[in-house]
């Protein structure tokens, strides 16, 4: 049986935008693993009472539950070590966190105004008031009012990707000629707008 992927989507079923959940599709990609997708909307109440966990990305794998992108993508690896390597070895895994707290630090943040209305347009009519209300509060501000100034806001994702610019000048990946977890962890980053 395949690895099923509850993955976080937008009404229409088609499309898929979570950054932490796109993680874990390239990891699954990467490893050459045969997997389903299931889509899962904010608030899921059915899939969250199936799973045992209220928020994705959640894989169903060797009998059970895993959650959190980069705790599946250790499992993945554990998993499966006669594939393709997600984190070969200690430094791989820094590597990885290193970009993870990186992107959550510095790339985030410029991301999000062009990236939550986006979001907000695509999600299923039931879900709108969740999401409205929950990212409301927690950036204190009203939805239409994220982003100002597109120009300014996409000068200030450059920047903030100036690092990984600078770095992809030189090699191809994090890890140097081939991929690994950490590209996928910015690569997710990326696709949530």
């Amino acid at each position: 049986m395949a690895i099923q992927l509850y993955d976080l989507t937008d009404a229409s079923r088609q499309v898929f935008f979570s950054p932490f959940c796109w993680r874990t599709r390239t990891a699954l990609e990467h490893k050459g693993l045969e997997f389903e997708s299931i889509p899962w909307h904010f608030t899921d109440k059915e899939m969250a009472e199936k799973t045992g966990h209220a928020r994705v990305p959640v894989i169903s794998a060797g009998g059970g539950w895993k959650n959190e992108s980069s705790a599946i993508a250790e499992y993945l690896d554990q998993a499966y070590p006669d594939k393709p390597a997600l984190m070969k070895d200690d430094a791989a895994k820094a590597t990885a966190q290193f970009v993870e707290a990186w992107c959550i630090s510095s790339v985030f943040g410029p991301l999000r105004p062009l990236a939550v209305m986006s979001v907000f347009k695509i999600i299923h009519e039931k879900y709108k008031s969740y999401f409205r209300e929950s990212r409301e509060k927690a950036l204190k501000c009203k939805l239409e009012e994220i982003s100002q100034d597109p120009t300014a806001e996409k000068a200030a994702l450059t920047a903030a990707l100036r690092p990984a610019e600078d770095l992809f000048g030189k090699q191809s990946f994090f890890g140097g000629d081939a991929p690994s977890y950490a590209d996928y962890v910015l690569f997710g980053t990326l696709m949530w707008p």
